[in-house]
């Protein structure tokens, strides 16, 4: 089971935050960890089944500008939590909230007003039929790493996301999909880019004075069945590219996605 654990905050101060994915992430583990070593080290074990979504006023795309944002006393904002299959973590993580503490984000206080939390299956994200046609949004910095330098890969080809994706998805769920070097190869062959809306954001900070330059925006896609697949596979491959995007909504694609970059949000294009 996934559980997802919604959280409401109040600023109590006023100052400029920078993008709380990361520091959310930080705070969680460094709370549960001291409430006791056993725990602690379910914390460690897990980590990679454990992603935050960044406090935000709304979910909408952030402006592409982003890099910090000036918070003054009251202001409301929303995160998430999501847990894949560790029931004692996410109990602890319920029974942290549920008393409402104060956290700081560089210095300034927030007050946790409230929770709620919902329990999904994987297979939820399982999809019917195959979509040919699609928008993916990027809602927050993202990036994807490349092997032999320290920068980002700055365009998100459809290489890049679906092996993203498909890795964690295989990593995760218990009904596997297609092997993920077979799904990168056929997305790389049969799913163009033909337009899109993108933006370099400025450094972000990802803790330790590191920080990432990603991008943000908008990129359109379609599937060109390609002569190397037999057309029924075609259809296949499409399902489970529309599965991998569907989930792609809940844990990002790209590098950091555990500390909330690389959110997306998967549209179906009519034509």
């Amino acid at each position: 089971m996934i559980t997802i654990i919604e959280i409401e905050v109040t600023s109590q101060g006023e100052g400029i935050i920078p993008f709380t994915g990361p520091p959310l992430r930080r705070i969680l583990f460094k709370t549960l960890s001291s409430q006791n070593p056993l725990l602690g080290k379910a914390l460690e074990m897990a980590s990679n089944k454990i992603f935050v979504e960044a406090f935000m006023k709304d979910r909408r795309q952030l402006p592409c500008g982003f890099q910090e944002e000036l918070v003054y006393p009251g202001s409301e904002y929303r995160g998430s939590i999501i847990i894949f299959d560790e029931d004692t973590i996410a109990n602890a993580v319920k029974g942290w909230l549920y008393k409402k503490p104060v956290i700081k984000i560089r210095d300034i206080p927030f007050r946790i007003t409230g929770y709620s939390s919902q329990e999904i299956k994987i297979e939820d994200f399982i999809q019917e039929q195959p979509c040919k046609n699609f928008r993916l949004r990027f809602l927050t910095p993202t990036c994807f790493r490349r092997a032999i330098t320290p920068y980002c890969y700055l365009y998100p080809n459809s290489k890049l996301v679906i092996s993203s994706v498909a890795s964690i998805w295989n990593a995760l769920s218990p009904r596997k999909g297609p092997d993920t070097k077979i799904m990168t190869m056929w997305a790389d062959l049969s799913v163009v880019e033909t337009g899109y809306e993108l933006c370099t954001t400025k450094p972000v900070e990802i803790g330790e004075g590191r920080t990432m330059v990603g991008f943000m925006g908008w990129v359109n896609y379609k599937v060109v069945d390609h002569p190397e697949w037999h057309a029924g596979s075609h259809e296949e491959m499409t399902i489970w590219m529309n599965t991998l995007l569907r989930f792609a909504e809940l844990v990002g694609v790209g590098y950091l996605r555990h500390f909330g970059f690389g959110k997306v949000r998967f549209e179906i294009k009519r034509r």
